[in-house]
């Protein structure tokens, strides 16, 4: 091949290239803008929290406040892994900063024996420092049961300094609580005191 046509043969493959990434500069300009997946938002009084739940497929939640107020998120019936989280909080109570790592791990190993583990299991627990949206506090992770079920379980316990306690509980199928990340990230990520 000469050297005239070795340079024509550039230039087409050149010119092709160009127009190919040119068609797909303009795809990607007339694609839509990805729509953000939809939250419910709830304004729950008694628990004095905004609390924002997944509504993609919509999961179902209910308030109790007896004996402490309580909010509870559960998956849908299709939703894979299934999954409940509640929301617990003690309005009228504050904790020092310096007294929350205990008050958290106290709370925190006695929920734990609500899921079967037992005394010495519980002691056993030792929750480490978390954070979620305006939350801090500790949490600890761990393997239990409930209704005949094995489970994993995290507790959050925590608080913005200077406002009441907050108890954040999430429970699926043993082995599946490390798919929950973005399902904790959106819900307790966003999480809100009322007139903050």
């Amino acid at each position: 091949m000469t050297a005239a046509a070795c340079s024509r043969r550039r230039r087409v493959l050149g010119a092709t290239a160009l127009a190919l990434l040119g068609v797909s500069a303009q795809a990607q300009k007339q694609e839509p803008a990805r729509a953000l997946r939809e939250m419910q938002i709830h304004r729950v009084e008694p628990l004095g929290l905004e609390i924002w739940v997944e509504n993609q497929p919509p999961w179902e939640t209910k308030s109790t406040s007896q004996p402490h107020p309580e909010f509870t998120a559960q998956s849908p019936e299709n939703y894979f892994p299934p999954t409940v989280m509640t929301y617990t909080t003690w309005p009228k109570e504050r904790v020092a900063q310096k007294d929350l790592e205990q008050v958290a791990t106290s709370a925190i190993r006695r929920a734990s024996q609500n899921f079967g583990l037992n005394l010495g299991q519980s002691r056993g627990l030792s929750p480490v420092a978390a954070s979620y949206g305006v939350l801090q506090g500790f949490e600890a992770d761990f393997a239990g049961t409930g209704n005949g079920q094995e489970l994993d379980v995290k507790i959050f316990v925590g608080h913005t300094p200077g406002r009441f306690l907050v108890v954040l509980l999430v429970y699926t199928q043993r082995g599946k609580l490390g798919q929950l990340g973005e399902v904790l990230r959106r819900a307790w990520g966003k999480l809100k005191y009322l007139g903050a």
